[in-house]
C-alpha cells in the first residue's frame, strides 16, 4: 500500500477518473446478494468466534478484560478482508506477516495443512515485539483458499528490562528477542522446540505459554469454521464472497471520498523521549482517493519510540476506519485501494534497522493514529453534509504501567495495568465527548474489574473515578478522563514499576475550531503517607490529598520507581479534545456539568467563562462580564501571523 517515499505510485484500484473496476467486482455478481450479505455476515461471526475462543482461552488480563487483541481473517494472498473489533492496528500486522510467509516459506519448509506460524517482528509486520502474531493458512481439498490470524499484547517476552519499554536500549539489541515468523505447529503438531524456545526466553512462561495456546486456537476455530463453510455452500463460492467483501468495501468507500471536500489538512504532535520528536501528516483527499505523507516527521530515536513502516501504515487506516467506515464492512484490504501511506525510511515513524520499536503502540504508531485522525476531523468539519461524523480528537496519549515482583501468594507476577484505554472521547459536531469513551483505535476496548485486578496482583484500589475538567473545553467539551489511586497491599514493596506515557509534557487531545485541548497524562506517588493508619480508623482516603507525604512528581514520558506499603500513587489518563469556542458554550450547559461534578465551579470561569454561584445558579451579569474580559486577554495577547515569503519570515 503506497510508497516509502515520495514520488510514490498511485495507489492500486480507481484513482478516479477513467480507472478499471475495483478488483472482485465480478465475484459480487456471481453470488446472489441475498447469499452474498449471508455468507459476508457469517465470515464476521466467523471471525468474531476466534476472538472469543481467544479470550476464553488466555489466562492473560490483558486479553480477557482489556481485550488488547485481535483477529482478522485473509485471502489467500494474506490481504485482510475482515477484522475483530478489537486493536484495530494489530490486524493489519497479521496481514504483513502472511505475506512475508508466502515469500519465504513457500519454497522452503513449505505451508501445509494444520501449519500455524508465529512471529513478533516489527520488522515483518508486529506492531512492536510485545504483540505476538500467529497465524494459519486455510485448505480446501489441498488448496490455499485463505489465512486466520491472532494476536494478543504480551507482558513480558524477556530483554533487558521487564516489560514492554527497554528502558537504556540504544537499538532493537537492546530490546526484547525477535522471532521472525516461524512454523509453530506443523500438520497439527506443535512444535516443542520451537515452543521451549520462545517460553525459555520470557519471565512469565505459563501466562505467555497459555496466551500461545489461546492464539493458536482461535487460528484452529477460524480454519475449521471457514471450512465448515466452504463444505456447505462450495470453494467457487466462498471464494467471491470473500473478494467481494473487500471491493464491495472500496466502492463504498471510494463514494464517501467523493462527497467530501478536496484539499490538504495537516497536524503536527509530539512524542517527548530523550528528545521531542514531532510527527507530522500532510493529509490529501483528491477525489476518491487519500494521501497520507509522514515524511517530514522527526529522524528516528535509537531505541523504545520508534515504529515500522507496516506499524505506521497500519495505525492510519486504524484511523480511517472509525472516522469513515462507520456503515460498511471494515476490510482493510478494501480500503488499502484508496490510500497512500507515504513515510521516510529512517524517521521515527518509519524506522530503519536496527533501531528499537519497544513501546512502538503507545509512541509512534500510537501518534500516526491521532495525528491521521486529526487530520480526517479537520476535513469531516469543513463539510455540512458529513459534519454530523465529526470528532475531535480521542485522547491523544495511551498511558500504560508494566509491575513487577512478588504477589500476594509468594509467587513472581507481572502486569500491565491498563486503566488509562478508558480515557476520554473528542467532541462530536452537536454533542459532548463521552467521559471515559476509550481511545480511537479499539472500538471494543473496556477496563478490567477493580476486583479483578485486585485478585490477581497485590494492589488495593481507594478510587478509581471520571476526573474532572480534563476533556478538551469547546461549545462540546471532549469527553473527561479517568483518575484511579491505589497502594500496594499484602507485599513489602512492588520493586518494579515502569510507567510509561507520551502527553506528560502537552496535551496530545488538541482541540479543533477554537476549542481547548485536553489535559495531559499524570502521574504522581505521594510517599511515606499515613494511608495505613487511616484505613485502620474506617477512613478511605480516595484522593491524594487526603493524605499526608512527600509528594513526588514524575515529569518524565517513563519512569522506573517502586513501591512501599505507605505510598500512595495516583495517575491521570488523557481526556478527549473539544469543538468550536468555549465561550460559545450555553451557560446552561455548564451549569449543568458543574452540578454533575464533570467540571469544577473554577474551571467554568477560566475556560468557558461561566460564573457559578454557590447555590449553583449562573450569575449572568458576572458571566457576561467574565467572557468579555477573556475576549479582551485574547485581542491583547494576539499577533499578526507573518505572511509566506515576506521579508523576516
Amino acid at each position: 500500500m503506497g510508497s516509502s517515499g515520495n514520488g510514490a505510485p498511485p495507489p492500486m484500484g480507481s484513482s478516479g477518473n477513467g480507472a478499471p473496476a475495483p478488483a472482485g467486482s465480478a465475484a459480487i455478481g456471481a453470488v446472489d446478494p441475498v447469499l452474498f450479505e449471508i455468507l459476508s455476515s457469517r465470515l464476521s461471526a466467523i471471525n468474531d468466534e476466534s476472538a472469543m475462543t481467544m479470550r476464553l482461552v488466555s489466562g492473560s488480563p490483558v486479553a480477557n478484560e482489556a481485550y488488547d487483541m485481535n483477529v482478522g481473517l485473509m485471502d489467500a494472498d494474506g490481504e485482510c478482508f475482515a477484522i475483530g473489533m478489537y486493536i484495530t492496528i494489530h490486524s493489519l500486522a497479521l496481514s504483513a506477516t502472511v505475506k512475508d510467509i508466502k515469500r519465504r516459506f513457500a519454497d522452503n519448509l513449505g505451508i501445509g495443512p494444520g501449519d500455524v506460524f508465529m512471529s513478533n517482528d516489527p520488522y515483518v509486520g508486529a506492531c512492536h515485539q510485545m504483540d505476538v502474531a500467529v497465524v494459519a493458512p486455510i485448505f480446501w481439498e489441498g488448496e490455499l483458499v485463505g489465512w486466520t490470524g491472532s494476536t494478543v499484547h504480551q507482558i513480558d517476552l524477556g530483554g533487558p528490562v521487564e516489560g514492554q519499554v527497554q528502558i537504556g536500549a540504544t537499538s532493537i539489541w537492546g530490546e526484547q528477542p525477535l522471532f521472525p515468523p516461524i512454523k509453530i505447529v506443523e500438520a497439527g503438531r506443535t512444535r516443542s522446540d520451537v515452543e521451549q524456545g520462545y517460553l525459555r526466553r520470557t519471565r512469565l512462561p505459563h501466562l505467555v505459554g497459555l496466551d500461545l495456546r489461546a492464539m493458536i486456537a482461535g487460528c484452529n476455530v477460524g480454519a475449521a469454521r471457514v471450512q465448515d463453510l466452504i463444505g456447505r455452500y462450495g470453494l467457487d463460492t466462498v471464494r467471491a464472497v470473500i473478494a467481494g467483501v473487500s471491493s464491495a468495501t472500496e466502492a463504498r468507500f471510494r463514494a464517501r471520498l467523493a462527497e467530501l471536500p478536496d484539499g490538504t489538512w495537516s497536524h503536527r504532535g509530539y512524542i517527548e523521549y530523550d528528545d521531542v520528536y514531532p510527527v507530522v501528516v500532510e493529509m490529501t483527499k483528491r477525489g476518491d482517493s487519500l494521501v497520507f505523507d509522514f515524511t517530514k516527521s522527526a529522524d528516528q530515536a535509537g531505541a523504545v519510540i520508534n515504529c515500522t513502516r507496516p506499524a505506521c501504515v497500519g495505525a492510519t487506516v486504524a484511523a480511517v476506519l472509525p472516522y469513515l467506515c462507520f456503515d460498511m464492512a471494515w476490510s482493510p484490504a478494501g480500503l488499502q485501494r484508496a490510500i497512500e501511506v507515504r513515510t521516510r525510511e529512517g524517521s521515527v515513524v518509519h524506522a530503519a534497522w536496527p533501531a528499537g520499536v519497544s513501546k512502538a503502540t503507545t509512541t509512534g504508531s500510537f501518534m500516526a493514529t491521532i495525528a491521521s485522525g486529526v487530520c480526517l476531523s479537520k476535513m469531516l468539519a469543513a463539510t455540512e453534509d458529513h459534519l454530523d461524523h465529526f470528532m475531535s480528537t480521542w485522547m491523544g496519549g495511551l498511558y500504560v504501567e508494566d509491575m513487577f515482583g512478588i504477589d500476594q501468594r509468594g509467587n513472581f507476577f507481572g502486569a500491565a495495568i491498563l486503566d488509562a484505554m478508558a480515557g476520554g472521547s473528542g467532541a462530536r459536531a452537536r454533542s459532548d465527548g463521552l467521559d471515559a469513551g476509550g481511545f480511537l483505535d479499539s472500538p471494543s476496548a473496556i477496563i478490567a474489574n477493580i476486583e479483578d485486578i485486585e485478585y490477581s496482583y497485590p494492589l488495593l484500589y481507594l478510587s478509581r473515578r471520571i476526573q474532572a475538567d480534563t476533556g478538551g473545553a469547546g461549545r462540546y467539551r471532549g469527553g473527561n478522563t479517568l483518575a484511579m489511586t491505589y497502594v500496594i497491599h499484602d507485599v513489602d514493596e512492588l520493586p518494579t514499576k515502569i510507567m510509561h506515557a507520551i502527553g506528560t509534557c502537552q496535551p496530545g487531545s488538541i482541540g479543533v475550531a477554537g476549542a481547548y485541548p485536553s489535559n495531559t497524562n499524570q502521574f504522581v506517588i505521594k510517599r511515606g503517607t499515613n494511608v495505613r493508619a487511616l484505613l485502620d480508623g474506617g477512613a478511605v482516603p480516595t484522593h491524594i490529598d487526603e493524605v499526608d507525604g512527600e509528594l513526588e512528581i514524575f515529569a518524565d514520558s517513563i519512569a522506573r520507581t517502586s513501591q512501599r506499603p505507605d505510598d500512595v500513587y495516583r495517575y491521570v489518563a488523557m481526556g478527549g479534545g473539544g469543538y468550536l469556542d468555549p465561550l460559545d458554550r450555553d451557560p446552561r450547559r455548564v451549569q449543568a456539568d458543574v452540578i454533575d461534578g464533570v467540571v469544577t465551579v473554577a474551571h467554568a470561569a477560566e475556560a468557558y467563562g461561566v460564573v457559578v454561584a454557590s447555590d449553583g445558579t449562573v450569575d449572568s451579569e458576572a458571566t457576561e462580564a467574565r467572557r468579555a474580559e477573556i475576549r479582551d486577554q485574547r485581542r491583547r495577547s494576539a499577533a499578526v501571523p507573518a505572511m509566506a515569503g515576506a521579508a523576516g519570515a
